[in-house]
């Protein structure tokens, strides 16, 4: 089983669909690679509607599970700067797919400071865990988790992996696999505690600590990661440079 995680970018080209100015299609392109690489799941991040459209089109034997971080309603699909920034964490998968939640992450710091400060720089999003059940080739259920994690403010970020671990916690009955840009580095104290909590279900991180994300952001280390129960045996893991379709590199294991 090859697992993945993938921030997919969303700028103005792949909110109007992907279709670039030299001709070519990042979501062809997107989906041409899921193929030849054979993922079986793949969690993504800032996907949004057009462009998960388009990526559809090329992808006839998956399916997208997740919802949007604003939802789906007339005021998120008409009013422009919420459609502009209305993203899904969608689980792309081949297996059969037998329950599926999004679920909201807490929007809101501890400290009235961090607020004031997230307000003034516009970073208050709403943040979303994707969560689905599948059946595998051989019939056994896992759970799959994706997220996308608020950008620098601590206090939140702790807020919403201590929600995030709940969430866990509740299906730790299934194999679990969890993916995502969790906006952390492996350096980070707050990160180095929610690894610790997961290490006590049986939970690890795959450990590939390239850096992940553009050069212009001032990170050393990765920030998407994946995690898998003890169930699993790694047999290969990486990264994958998609180029200039994103500005993420994706991370992978293969499991057995």
């Amino acid at each position: 089983m090859k697992i993945g995680t993938l921030n997919l970018r969303n700028n103005k080209v792949n909110r109007e669909g992907g279709l670039r100015s030299d001709g070519f299609s990042n979501a062809k392109m997107i989906a041409n690679h899921i193929i030849n690489e054979q993922f079986d799941i793949l969690g993504t991040q800032e996907l949004t509607r057009n462009y998960k459209k388009e990526i559809m089109k090329f992808l006839p034997n998956y399916k997208f599970y997740g919802g949007y971080r604003y939802g789906n309603n007339i005021i998120s699909n008409s009013i422009k700067i919420i459609k502009d920034y209305n993203e899904n964490n969608n689980i792309i998968t081949k297996y059969k797919v037998i329950k599926k939640r999004t679920k909201l992450l807490p929007i809101i710091p501890f400290n009235i400071n961090k607020l004031i400060n997230a307000i003034k720089l516009k970073k208050i999003f709403p943040r979303i865990v994707t969560i689905i059940i599948l059946e595998d080739s051989n019939k056994r259920k896992i759970c799959a988790i994706n997220t996308h994690l608020d950008f620098k403010i601590k206090n939140l970020q702790k807020r919403q992996l201590n929600k995030l671990f709940k969430i866990i916690k509740k299906y730790r009955k299934y194999p679990i696999i969890i993916t995502g840009d969790f906006n952390i580095e492996i350096t980070n104290d707050i990160f180095n505690e929610f690894i610790e909590k997961l290490k006590l279900l049986n939970i690890y991180r795959i450990d590939i600590n390239d850096k992940t994300n553009d050069r212009k952001f001032k990170t050393k280390t990765a920030i998407d990661h994946i995690f898998l129960s003890n169930e699993f045996k790694v047999i290969n893991k990486g990264v994958n440079d998609l180029g200039d379709i994103t500005d993420h590199k994706e991370v992978y294991v293969e499991v057995v």
